[in-house]
């Protein structure tokens, strides 16, 4: 269907014509109709030509369009139109072939969010339409890395609810690296997946930084009452602009790293850069050397060891350092 806004006004108006049993709508008479429709619709003064009437019973009449059976009587010297199925209208039409595709590929897709309780009504919407619209099923072809296992997904709907209404939440949390459950205030803005696991983010009373909390070590959470919500100070594009994953150190600051990369491992770094700021510094027959500008943290450094012997950061040396204590503490615990 044409997504032009005057576009569906002029067709519907049209099929109000084209299923009108008591009067005749001649040439002129459809002008003057779908015209005062579109002021109406606009609010100003109107006008369609004769051209765009034919050109729009053309669509209407095409496989790509409605496929309405509109056909012209003679009358004299002049030609009405009218549905030749009186019980024919928009409304009852089925979708297009065009159109059934895209539902299908969009019903598969919102399908890959099963297991995830605020989504259970995607299942009963999909049967739905596929009995509304008689669409086939559909061979599964595509697939997200979704954690159907993953601990407090039940929690999703209502924290997505709370960020929505702009509500301060009181939440007991317990970190991985914690003995005991801490209690505190936080004003959610948003949530975010990364490897499978999604995480809160907002401003935590006492915080003058982001903080973000891990679905799964969440205990519990409550609407805090009468407490002002703090809105965020920052866009989200801003905030994940200079990192990798979604943890950022408190005072870290930005840098640029050089990391040499083997020529068996580029062909996969150049197709699935490591982070946009990426750009290539030397390329020769068997490495290339590349910059990145962002806040070392967990998740780059996770991703570099994970990246194996094929890579190597060359500057700055407090970076280096790093990979090189984690290296040698992996080495030490398989050679005692």
């Amino acid at each position: 269907m044409a997504t032009n806004k005057h576009a569906v006004i002029r067709y519907e108006a049209l099929d109000r014509c084209f299923s009108n049993k008591g009067r005749k709508f001649f040439i002129d008479d459809l002008i003057r109709y779908v015209s005062e429709a579109l002021t109406d619709y606009t609010g100003k003064d109107s006008s369609i030509s004769r051209r765009q009437i034919l050109k729009d019973m053309d669509f209407m009449r095409s496989e790509t369009g409605f496929r309405a059976p509109i056909e012209s009587y003679k009358e004299g010297k002049k030609t009405y139109y009218r549905y030749s199925d009186r019980n024919y209208s928009l409304a009852m039409q089925q979708i297009n072939p065009i159109e059934a595709d895209l539902l299908k590929t969009t019903l598969d897709m919102l399908g890959r969010f099963k297991g995830l309780p605020q989504f259970d009504f995607v299942q009963e919407l999909a049967l739905k339409l596929k009995k509304s619209f008689q669409l086939e099923d559909l061979d599964e072809c595509i697939f997200f890395d979704q954690n159907e296992y993953l601990k407090n997904l039940h929690l999703l709907g209502d924290l997505l609810k709370f960020i929505q209404q702009k509500r301060v939440l009181h939440v007991e949390y317990k970190s991985f690296n914690q003995d005991k459950e801490e209690s505190f205030l936080i004003h959610p803005y948003f949530l975010k997946q990364y490897n499978k696991r999604w995480f809160l983010f907002g401003q935590r009373d006492g915080f003058d930084s982001w903080t973000n909390l891990a679905l799964d070590r969440m205990v519990t959470f409550e609407a805090a009452e009468g407490v002002a919500f703090i809105p965020p100070t920052e866009t989200h594009d801003a905030y994940f602009e200079d990192i990798i994953g979604v943890s950022k150190p408190i005072d870290a600051l930005c840098q640029f790293i050089i990391i040499k990369i083997d020529k068996s491992l580029w062909p996969y770094i150049d197709s699935k850069p490591l982070h946009p700021s990426q750009t290539v510094m030397e390329r020769t027959d068997t490495y290339t050397t590349i910059q990145l500008e962002v806040v070392p943290n967990y998740e780059f450094y996770a991703q570099i060891l994970g990246l194996g012997s094929a890579v190597e950061i060359l500057e700055p040396m407090e970076a280096r350092a790093v990979i090189r204590q984690k290296l040698e503490a992996n080495v030490k615990r398989y050679v005692e």
